[in-house]
């Protein structure tokens, strides 16, 4: 009698335990502030001139995530009606005129972290996974890492107008000082950016080719086969050294020098680089147009296989000169 007491008190002990996870997760499920995060989410993205729709939100044990993300960055700036609709998750009527052509996001998981207090992200994106976390105490840490992500994935051929293959991977690590503004100020980061990618592949699609004083061309690119992209950048102050910038493969080879000084925003970043291009002679003949332009560069003068460049401009706004 005592054995069989003990199972039934046993049996009642694990019954109550599972009733109190079950409704501790529906309660969850019906009673979290879907709308409040789907709104914060959007209006931070439209104050940062990003468009993001969600197309579902739900809750997990240590945080939220988020399915069918679509960012975009619209041709103009979102009224307040769009955003507000965007935040209501209406936004299935506006397409590509309205917000530009996205970026899509399988899922994105947000959490918040303890040490150090912040919030972390991991997404699943083009393939591959990004993961992100952000530390809010003292300075602000952030740290952000891309595996195996497939560059043709995710709607980026239509995002970039260049339809690409290959795998994109990287590591940026950057600690932000605090500034009297309440948004971060890149120009005073201090951390690294680590780039391996392997195999790309341009198959097509349009570019505009920076050409200086404003200036750019519009051209349809013929295939190119890029290879390897391998980088690696120390940043100290917000003045990034370019330690290793190098593109290798059957079509081009490519070799970067210089520095990449981070603005207050990252598309007001400045790089100074000086930049050697060499094409394959069969790549050349391919390449008609693209293979005309760089004629128009000097030889370098330590390696004359190579022709000179240099990158200068904003990241937003590039310029790709001779260099003399």
């Amino acid at each position: 009698m005592a054995t069989d007491s003990k199972a039934a008190r046993w049996k009642v002990i694990v019954g109550y335990g599972a009733f109190a996870v079950v409704a501790f997760i529906l309660c969850l499920m019906f009673t979290f502030p879907y709308d409040m995060v789907r709104t914060r989410l959007v209006t931070e993205a439209a104050q940062a001139g990003f468009a993001v729709r969600i197309g579902a939100l739900r809750p997990g044990l240590a945080g939220v995530t988020a399915t069918d993300v679509r960012v975009s960055k619209p041709p103009q700036p979102l009224s307040a009606e769009t955003v507000a609709a965007l935040a209501r998750g209406e936004g299935g009527m506006l397409g590509a005129a309205e917000l530009g052509e996205a970026v899509v996001l399988d899922s994105v998981a947000l959490r918040p972290t303890l040490f150090p207090p912040g919030v972390a992200v991991r997404a699943s994106i083009m393939g591959g996974t990004a993961t992100a976390s952000v530390g809010w105490l003292g300075d602000m840490t952030v740290r952000a890492e891309l595996n195996k992500l497939k560059a043709s994935g995710g709607n980026l051929p239509k995002f970039t107008g260049v339809d690409m293959d290959g795998e994109l991977s990287g590591v940026l690590s950057l600690s932000v000082p605090k500034g009297k503004s309440p948004e971060p100020d890149l120009s005073q980061a201090n951390g690294e950016l680590s780039l391996d990618t392997q195999n790309l592949i341009i198959k097509g699609g349009k570019a505009s080719l920076p050409m200086g004083a404003g200036q750019s061309m519009a051209m349809d690119l013929p295939q190119v086969a890029l290879g390897g992209l391998v980088g690696h950048i120390l940043f100290e102050k917000g003045m990034g050294t370019v330690k290793e910038l190098k593109l290798k493969g059957d079509d081009v080879e490519l070799l970067a020098t210089g520095t990449l000084k981070l603005g207050k925003r990252l598309e007001y970043s400045e790089p100074a680089m000086e930049v050697n291009v060499r094409l394959d002679p069969e790549a050349q003949k391919r390449l008609g147009l693209l293979a005309a332009g760089l004629t128009i560069l000097p030889p370098d003068k330590k390696d004359p296989s190579f022709r000179a460049a240099k990158l200068g401009g904003f990241l937003n706004r590039p310029t790709f000169l001779p260099r003399r």
